[in-house]
């Protein structure tokens, strides 16, 4: 039996509003926010030193909201240490968002 759902990807505006209903009824990005005060700067300690280079991967990142805090605590963790973030997320509207925001950023599509 076919199913009657529409993939999301097929319909940026349905994408969006969607989207926007998952925030308003969940504490996603509450959560995130508070693990990037309380919990990622102990993570981001261990990581970066000595190293030139540090290699994010974001799966779903969005429009990137999110991930440029996440970066910049691990910038302000580590001056001068290359960060080479790459981004996994299905709807190109986000990833053009989020290169908007970041024009460095590299993208998987």
């Amino acid at each position: 039996m076919a199913s009657s759902m529409r993939s999301l990807l097929s319909d940026y505006s349905q994408y969006v509003e969607s989207f926007r209903l998952f925030l308003e009824n969940s504490t996603e990005h509450q959560c995130m926010l508070e693990f990037i005060e309380k919990k990622l700067p102990g993570i981001i300690s261990s990581i970066g030193n000595e190293k030139s280079a540090v290699n994010i991967l974001s799966v779903g990142g969005g429009s990137g909201e999110i991930d440029l805090q996440i970066l910049s605590k691990v910038q302000a963790k580590h001056p001068g240490v290359t960060i080479n973030n790459e981004v996994i997320e299905p709807s190109s509207e986000q990833i053009l968002s989020y290169k908007v925001q970041d024009p460095e950023q590299k993208a998987w599509l």
